[in-house]
């Protein structure tokens, strides 16, 4: 399960979403494909999410599990009603959004990242930044798993306890990476954006999953002194990767673009993955049919200046809708069980005198 910590600041930022649930996606009904459809699609997620919170009576893991809920209901009137902004920015952004407060969240999702060459697709590829943000996120609680499994093991063996400053270093070496590996993307995807609105300030969101505290647990880790660190560490070889391999350092990173968000011109004529597409996510699979295909669709867009779940799309379908069977299991969270290294040294530390 996601810590309580992770939990409470989770609940809070649901609870606040809640107030403003009917513009979650922040599209403007009138640009979809079927306008009353969808408003009245988004009016009745925003309805359901708020009582589905009131029944909470304020348990956390229950308001969480109604944002997720709420954030794959909304996804679902995109595919049913407003398919034809789904490259945009907007719809961008609210899979970002989705992945920051639902911790069950997983890939693949629909329309997400936008192709390459999608018509009315974001200007900079937030689904490949936020790809390489989640992919960094394994590796860095594989990376601490490891540690962990090697610390434990060696605990009897009195030994190894001239091991642990080598124990922190690595955990370091791992931290710098993550970041780095996050933070990167931003860079190397969409360089000429600014890099907070590409993403450059994602890793601190996304990293910790269920440890919020991971990077204040390592001893004396602050990304302003991983130079470093980076300088002599092979991150590649602690199974990190980023979009064109190389691991900026923090007084090392190319020059800032100066761009803003924008949808380049285009128009998506049709349901981009079909009429039907069935997608699920940890506590449900959703088939959802596109309606509006057979109307004008909003012209959209401007010139431009420069896991555990699945999903699968057929050709056509009958009456348009939704519909949800509840999984079996529900997922617990990303992250399975990944100790704080400041923890770890304490408890490596307190098992070998305790021999």
């Amino acid at each position: 399960m996601p810590s309580s910590k992770y939990l409470a600041v989770s609940a809070a930022a649901l609870a606040g979403l809640a107030q403003l649930a009917s513009a979650q996606t922040n599209i403007t009904a009138s640009a979809c494909a079927a306008e009353s459809v969808y408003s009245d699609c988004n009016h009745n997620v925003a309805d359901k999410w708020r009582s589905c919170i009131n029944n909470c009576n304020g348990n956390g893991d229950c308001i969480v599990d109604c944002g997720c809920t709420a954030h794959q209901e909304y996804i679902n009137c995109m595919a049913h009603s407003c398919w034809n902004q789904v490259y945009s920015c907007e719809y961008q952004l609210f899979v970002q959004q989705y992945f920051a407060v639902c911790p069950s969240a997983t890939e693949p999702i629909p329309f997400w990242p936008a192709p390459d060459d999608a018509p009315n697709r974001c200007s900079c590829s937030l689904g490949k930044v936020l790809t390489n943000t989640l992919s960094a996120r394994k590796a860095q609680i594989s990376c601490v798993e490891n540690i962990t499994s090697q610390a434990l093991n060696n605990i009897p063996d009195l030994s190894n306890l001239g091991n642990i400053p080598d124990i922190a270093r690595t955990a370091t070496d791992c931290a710098c990476c993550g970041a780095s590996a996050s933070m990167s993307a931003a860079w190397q995807v969409c360089p000429n954006t600014v890099p907070t609105l590409a993403g450059a300030n994602l890793w601190p969101l996304f990293f910790p999953s269920n440890l919020p505290n991971l990077y204040t647990s390592i001893p004396d880790f602050t990304w302003s002194t991983c130079d470093s660190t980076l300088s002599s560490t092979d991150c590649a070889n602690l199974g990190f990767s980023d979009e064109d391999n190389k691991f900026y350092k923090p007084g090392d990173f190319p020059k800032n673009g100066t761009s803003t968000l924008h949808n380049v011109a285009g128009t998506v004529t049709a349901p981009p993955s079909g009429t039907v597409i069935t997608w699920s996510q940890a506590s449900a699979t959703y088939t959802v049919t596109a309606t509006g295909y057979d109307r004008k669709v909003v012209v959209s867009g401007t010139s431009s200046g420069g896991g555990g779940g699945s999903m699968s799309v057929s050709g056509s379908g009958s009456e348009a809708g939704v519909t949800a069977t509840a999984n079996s299991a529900v997922a617990n969270g990303v992250g399975q069980g990944v100790g704080l290294v400041g923890g770890l040294l304490g408890l490596v530390v307190g098992g070998l005198l305790a021999m």
